[in-house]
């Protein structure tokens, strides 16, 4: 029985090692929004935050609401997500979560929502 549980544990170790957070570039992480048609784009931030300007399309899940777990469930976790913040700590974090239960490929927004708007790329204000 221990033989069976350890080899199960380290498939799971295996498993998790190959999903992780591809951090790209804004230009890379306009490709993936193209690609996936915004399905899953999120946007980590403050409703306040959201409110001021995002990018089209993108869904506010704050990342410091403590339901933020409970509502990352309601998405698709085979499908790619798209996450961003500001400079890219929060979206880098969320990301990991994000991992942890269960997605396969999350891409966050290298430097944020402030890399965007350096690149001149729109956002929704």
């Amino acid at each position: 029985m221990k033989k069976i549980t350890l080899l199960l544990s380290a498939l799971f170790i295996s498993f998790l090692s190959f999903a992780q957070v591809k951090v790209v570039n804004a230009d890379e992480f306009e490709k993936q929004m193209k690609a996936t048609k915004c399905e899953q784009l999120i946007d980590v931030r403050t409703p306040q935050e959201f409110e001021k300007n995002h990018l089209e399309n993108a869904v506010n899940i704050d990342f410091k609401s403590p339901d933020f777990k409970k509502s990352i469930e309601k998405l698709d976790k085979t499908k790619p997500v798209l996450v961003y913040c500001v400079v890219g700590k929060r979206s880098n974090e969320a990301g990991k979560i994000f991992i942890e239960e269960g997605f396969k490929t999350v891409y966050d927004l290298e430097g944020g929502l402030n890399a965007w708007i350096k690149a001149e790329k729109a956002v929704e204000q």
